[in-house]
């Protein structure tokens, strides 16, 4: 029997890798019993090296990401050096669309698995591994038809990790920015019922966990179906469960009835990452985005003013017709409703999707290598996105780690708006040599008092 060696390389220890587990189960039906091992970015090389030869691996399948691109490229060719007659199989959104680089790179890959991953690992099983193609396409059945990732034996190794669970792939928004908004990325749901069910399982797997647990469902519009999501939402407000549950939910979506059943859920059941983007018509329209701002505010401030759920709201940095004024509006926008957290983050042009496709026309210049951080655009220099890379600092600080409310609304009133008081903070902490991406209270807050001084 071939020795199968699934490799995840995560951003932190307190990450899991979700897609290891389906394909580990997917080669179980298939007679085998693969090796998991996962490992973390910021591992030495050769101590990941020394893991996997350990193992004295037949087969690797590498499950490949933006945040590990980089390293698993660096590693191909010590593990083809280290190990000559393994048979390479890499998979994964980083790899999808641009297998044919990958493999003109790394010309000691066997195979790249573009797209989904269940059916095509089962086939190379079922072939000895060996692939009359070096890229593989499979479709999947179905995703309600694919066996819940989790067995009896998992549970124990995600201690003090977050538990990761789908109950969709696919997307029915269109945003060009993002890999789920393709055409070949339609949502595929499972029901309510048997996602119901399958947390249930969570929930009594995590009940003795040594700290609650967290587990984020990562599905990517998590309320596109608004009475699905109300009826599971139902069932995990009312659980038996000090556990916490992370949806990206979409304000569009967002309805009387959801604010009125969340209304009833304990404090910290529910942590709700909303993915705002933009509050600029033109911008929102640019990106295939269906969502008006103004229309979808009112329901995030009320679902805030609820204070028993977890509000995060996404801004991001370098979208088409976003410039310094309108950027600054949304940052003081968002700081006016008074989330939980606001994360300020820069495009990312990722391999796959419209936007990047579209770079010329916008002007948008991006990094060549992961992460591919956009760089500059039609509407934003090289020193505005600097700018507000460390106005995103500040406000992690301030406003996320610190929790410096007053200080930050005493700076607001003195210029006329959070926007325009982090732009000070911004050019007092340049002046100054102050290192934004300090998060020690007392020294954030000695920084804002120093800046009103």
């Amino acid at each position: 029997m071939k020795n199968v060696l699934l490799l995840s390389i995560n951003a932190r220890f307190s990450h899991a890798n979700l897609a290891l587990h389906y394909l580990r189960n997917e080669l179980r039906a298939e007679g085998l019993e693969p090796i998991m091992l996962e490992c973390e970015i910021n591992q030495r090389r050769q101590e990941i090296l020394q893991r996997i030869s350990a193992h004295a691996p037949h087969v690797i399948l590498i499950s490949v990401y933006v945040w590990n691109a980089l390293l698993v490229s660096l590693l191909l060719p010590d593990l083809r050096a280290l190990l000559p007659g393994v048979r390479l199989v890499i998979g994964g959104p980083e790899v999808s669309w641009t297998a044919e680089e990958w493999l003109e790179h790394h010309p000691g890959i066997d195979v790249v698995i573009s797209g989904p991953g269940e059916a095509a690992v089962r086939l190379l099983a079922r072939n000895g591994f060996e692939s009359p193609s070096r890229v593989l396409s499979a479709a999947n059945p179905p995703f309600s038809e694919i066996p819940f990732p989790y067995t009896d034996e998992d549970f124990p190794r995600l201690h003090h990790r977050y538990v990761y669970y789908e109950s969709s792939r696919g997307c029915p928004c269109s945003c060009s920015y993002c890999i789920s908004g393709r055409a070949d990325q339609r949502p595929d749901y499972r029901s309510a019922e048997q996602t119901i069910a399958e947390l249930g399982i969570i929930i009594e797997q995590t009940r003795n966990f040594p700290a609650p647990p967290i587990v984020k469902l990562v599905d990517r519009t998590f309320n596109a179906q608004p009475a699905r999501a109300r009826e599971i939402w139902a069932f995990l407000a009312e659980a038996d469960t000090d556990a916490t549950f992370h949806c990206e939910i979409h304000p569009a979506f967002l309805q009387s009835e959801d604010l009125a059943l969340l209304a009833t859920a304990p404090p910290g059941r529910f942590q709700f990452e909303i993915g705002v983007q933009s509050v600029h018509a033109d911008t929102l329209r640019a990106i295939g985005r269906s969502n008006q701002w103004g229309r979808s505010r009112p329901r995030v401030q009320e679902l805030i003013a609820l204070g028993n759920v977890t509000v995060h709201l996404d801004l991001i940095v370098g979208l088409p017709h976003d410039d310094v004024d309108s950027l600054t509006e949304a940052v003081d926008d968002l700081l006016r409703l008074k989330p939980h957290r606001i994360d300020l983050g820069t495009l990312k042009s990722l391999p796959g999707t419209a936007i990047r496709e579209n770079a010329a026309h916008h002007g948008q210049i991006a990094m060549r290598h992961p992460p591919y951080q956009v760089l500059a655009n039609n509407w934003l220099t090289p020193a505005d996105f600097a700018r507000f890379a460390r106005i995103g600092e500040l406000i992690d600080a301030i406003w996320n780690t610190s929790r410096l409310e007053q200080e930050l609304d005493a700076a607001a009133f003195r210029h006329g708006g959070y926007g325009a008081a982090l732009f000070a903070l911004e050019r007092h902490a340049a002046d100054t040599g102050y290192h934004v991406a300090t998060r020690q209270r007392q020294k954030v807050e000695a920084f804002l008092g120093s800046a009103t001084s």
